[in-house]
């Protein structure tokens, strides 16, 4: 079992990552990493090839079901029509304008509250497979980072790395599609679920470097590999 350290604020951590890398002294059968072979994960362009594909599966399957019992049922909305029938249009925008901006509200500061989470789950799931892990925010960028400064093996890495997808992706979708109505929800109901089947996409979306560098791992370190700075070697070879 590894430790969790906090480091508090650190400015530029990012830059300062990068031109730390290779500090270390490699071994002889060190093989350093070829970035060209791996997608960049800081291209917001191949996040969403990632993603996109995932929160369009999450919402036709969400719409579908709202078809059924939810907002693109005709008597669902009929029947919210009817609660507000003696509401003229001005006053129907209003209530709708006053809504979206709370929806939105809420939406952000959920998402700041998540980002340190996520990157707390990344240290807790490092601990978890023994190393000691670093956890701070850059004021900067106002983004949390964790990370470890020790050699780390491929299924190390790979546990760290995803653990925010299963816990914050995953997990709560697959409780959303278990615990989803059967019956038909009214308006506010059936708007509930669908915000909720949003913010879980955004969920998977923060998770989009995760996976990519989870796929660059898996694709080119070997199996049995130590990864440290920007090299890799296999012990007692």
């Amino acid at each position: 079992m590894g430790r969790i350290e906090f480091i508090g604020i650190v400015n530029d951590f990012f830059g300062k990552m990068k031109i730390e890398e290779g500090m270390s002294i490699p071994p002889e059968n060190a093989h350093f990493i070829n970035k060209e072979n791996w997608i960049d994960m800081s291209n917001f362009l191949n996040s969403l090839i990632i993603v996109i594909p995932i929160f369009l599966i999450m919402q036709i399957t969400i719409l579908i079901k709202q078809r059924k019992n939810g907002l693109l049922n005709k008597e669902v909305r009929n029947e919210y029509k009817e609660e507000h029938k003696d509401k003229s249009k001005g006053e129907m925008v209003k209530i709708t304008m006053k809504r979206s901006f709370i929806v939105f509200i809420l939406f952000f500061i959920a998402i700041l509250i998540i980002m340190p989470i996520h990157e707390l789950i990344h240290c807790i799931a490092g601990a978890i497979v023994g190393l000691n892990m670093k956890f701070g925010i850059d004021p900067q960028t106002f983004i949390g980072f964790a990370y470890t400064e020790e050699p780390l093996t491929k299924i190390q890495f790979l546990v760290m790395s995803l653990s925010p997808l299963v816990i914050l992706g995953i997990i709560p979708l697959i409780i959303l599609f278990i615990k989803y109505p059967k019956e038909k929800m009214n308006f506010k109901k059936a708007l509930k679920y669908l915000i909720l089947t949003c913010f879980i996409g955004g969920m998977f979306m923060s998770c989009a470097p995760d996976m990519i560098e989870s796929f660059n791992y898996i694709k080119n370190i070997p199996n049995g590999a130590i990864v440290e700075d920007n090299y890799w070697y296999i012990p007692n070879k």
